[in-house]
């Protein structure tokens, strides 16, 4: 956790639970480098071309019971993200699944969202589970982690600073080294996924323990040095650090609702 999300998360834990659950908490960046349109395009390509592929040999969207609850919890958490950051309703979500296609979950920049059959059955997710994996590809959206990513990649990229975004999205696709080089930002970027994920899903009315429950079923399956995400322990202790302010926040979603 950064200084910075850990400074607010402790002004967040001494806050009466009335303010804390009434009020906004996110406070998202967006002055990255390249223009947002030119990286939703790119995203917007590369879906496309993937959903086709998918539906040409029959795997996408196969599940239709597994692709009606994704949009259930996708309709609620659009709620809870209007409310934390207005700007998201500008955002055209959309979701596929996916069969035999080795994707756990992932977004695109622009909303784009993709969740693997396999990834869902055999953790055995509940709805709130599966809402908290929304939520953290939601939060990847949000905080435009894509724009961000090639704009830290400029530095790390020969002449980098005078490519344009497609430029460097290529580099980035075809360079380990590069990859490499950018995994403090990449393991950074899940941590704070996690973080405003969490308050996403406990906006939206999610019971906030099943983020834990979903990172313990996680932690079983991945370790720290698969791919660049930071895991197990280190992303389990900021869940349960954050729970109690997640808590207040559900109960006053909760409360409303009554």
């Amino acid at each position: 956790m950064t200084p910075r999300l850990r400074s607010l998360l402790a002004v967040l834990l001494i806050s009466t639970p009335t303010l804390v659950g009434a009020q906004a908490v996110l406070d998202i960046r967006n002055d990255f480098y390249f223009p947002t349109d030119a990286v939703d395009r790119v995203a917007e390509r590369v879906y496309k071309t993937r959903t086709r592929e998918l539906a040409e040999s029959a795997r996408l969207d196969v599940d239709a019971t597994l692709l009606a609850r994704l949009r259930g919890v996708l309709a609620a958490l659009k709620v809870g993200a209007r409310f934390e950051h207005a700007q998201s309703a500008t955002v055209d979500w959309e979701i596929h699944t996916c069969r035999r296609c080795g994707e756990n979950a992932s977004a695109m920049a622009g909303g784009r969202l993709l969740v693997g059959e396999e990834f869902v059955n055999e953790l055995a997710l509940s709805d709130a589970e599966l809402a908290y994996v929304l939520a953290h590809e939601m939060a990847h959206v949000l905080a435009e982690h894509s724009r961000e990513f090639a704009s830290a990649a400029r530095y790390f990229v020969d002449n980098g600073r005078h490519r344009d975004y497609q430029d460097i999205q290529n580099e980035l696709s075809e360079s380990f080294v590069v990859n490499l080089r950018m995994a403090a930002v990449s393991a950074q970027q899940e941590i704070e996924a996690d973080y405003i994920g969490f308050i996403l899903g406990a906006r939206s009315g999610y019971e906030p323990y099943a983020m834990l429950s979903l990172l313990a079923k996680l932690n079983g399956e991945l370790t720290d040095s698969a791919a660049m995400n930071p895991v197990g322990q280190k992303r389990i202790s900021q869940a349960q650090a954050m729970l109690e302010t997640a808590r207040r926040i559900r109960a006053v979603k909760v409360s409303a609702l009554h």
